[in-house]
């Protein structure tokens, strides 16, 4: 039985249960698979302070246990935050194969801040046996920004979706407090720089007869009071939700009519949010770049509209809620027929594979 040691920034926790689910959803796929999996993660800090003391204890943690064990592989996940981990480890066990998933601004910066690991990344990348990406978006950034080989960038979607958990269930906007006669609007992310909250914020505040509709957000994030003061501004009779585990956003995904997806950040990977209210039945409006140019065809499956750009925002929602029945019905379907692609059970032997590629 071959060992694995997963080494992660990012992983669920009892407040945040779904930063960094990703990499939850890949070690189960392994585990099922027959791997030994040992999960060495950090998860999310509020303060510099706890920030500190948790990384130290992260870097300690993870080294200790690769000092006193035998690793076959070792999975690193969100390389930026990682990479001193795994030049440390290659160093100690220089036999151990290294697998790298990259996310996001780990290697695609979105500020001054991100900018400063980069330097790290190109010297630990020449390290790596196998770079695993979310989507061929990502994949082309890998090979063409950080000239990785074709042979060693591989795609595999984050985990995928899992449509067990994430499937349209009935009569779900009571649980969630919200208007039954009502069309729903949501939005699920962080409220962070460029995650496009304040977008979408925009957009419906520019919605004519607002009270024909009932709003929902879903998330936390550093920018949370600017959203609060700019949904007082607009007078806006938003419904807002902190995390939920998958159960729960499954559900509500369900109560969602027309689904926001407004980011415009370039280290947007995959947008796994996207896939999964397209499988719980929301039709979904996402910008018209990034990751979800991977799943969305335009009027087919989902709707895009220009990044940053409100007014068009709105006029999609508009044109959504203009649409027939059946044709919200056949958007629906099509959405649906994308997702069974990024299905855990149909993807799980991607991962696999690329395990069993290394020798």
């Amino acid at each position: 039985m071959k060992k694995i040691l997963i080494i992660s920034n990012m992983y669920p926790s009892k407040k945040y249960k779904h930063y960094g689910v990703f990499v939850e959803n890949t070690a189960k796929i392994l585990k099922e698979s027959g791997y030994k999996v040992t999960v060495s993660a950090l998860k999310k800090k509020d303060t510099k302070m706890t920030k500190l003391v948790g990384y130290s204890w992260f870097y300690f943690k993870a080294i200790v246990t690769v000092m006193f064990g035998y690793y076959d592989y070792l999975y690193a996940h969100y390389i930026s935050h990682c990479a001193l981990l795994v030049k440390i480890i290659k160093k100690i066990k220089p036999n151990i194969k290294v697998i790298v998933n990259v996310h996001g601004n780990d290697v695609v910066p979105e500020n001054e801040h991100d900018e400063k690991f980069i330097p790290m990344v190109k010297e630990v990348l020449p390290m790596i046996d196998i770079c695993i990406t979310p989507s061929q978006y990502f994949q082309d950034i890998m090979i063409n920004q950080y000239h990785l080989s074709k042979d060693t960038v591989k795609i595999f979607p984050s985990g995928g979706v899992d449509l067990n958990v994430f499937k349209h269930f009935d009569h779900c906007k009571t649980l969630f407090d919200l208007d039954e006669k009502k069309t729903v609007i949501g939005y699920v992310g962080r409220y962070e720089i460029r995650k496009g909250w304040e977008i979408f914020l925009e957009a419906i505040h520019l919605l004519e007869n607002r009270d024909q509709y009932q709003f929902v957000m879903v998330g936390t994030g550093e920018e949370e009071d600017q959203a609060d003061e700019m949904i007082k501004k607009y007078n806006l009779n938003v419904k807002k939700l902190h995390m939920l585990n998958q159960k729960q956003l499954a559900k509500l995904y369900s109560a969602i009519d027309v689904f926001c997806f407004p980011t415009y950040r370039k280290s947007e990977s995959l947008g796994l949010v996207g896939l999964e209210a397209m499988a719980c039945g929301a039709i979904t409006i996402a910008s018209n770049m990034a990751g979800p140019t991977s799943y969305i065809e335009d009027n087919k499956n989902g709707f895009f509209f220009q990044p940053c750009n409100p007014q068009d925002l709105k006029a999609k929602i508009e044109h959504v809620l203009q649409l027939s029945q059946s044709e919200k019905e056949e958007i629906r379907n099509n959405a649906y027929e994308t997702v069974k692609k990024y299905d855990v059970d149909q993807i799980s032997h991607i991962l696999l594979d690329i395990f069993e590629s290394i020798h």
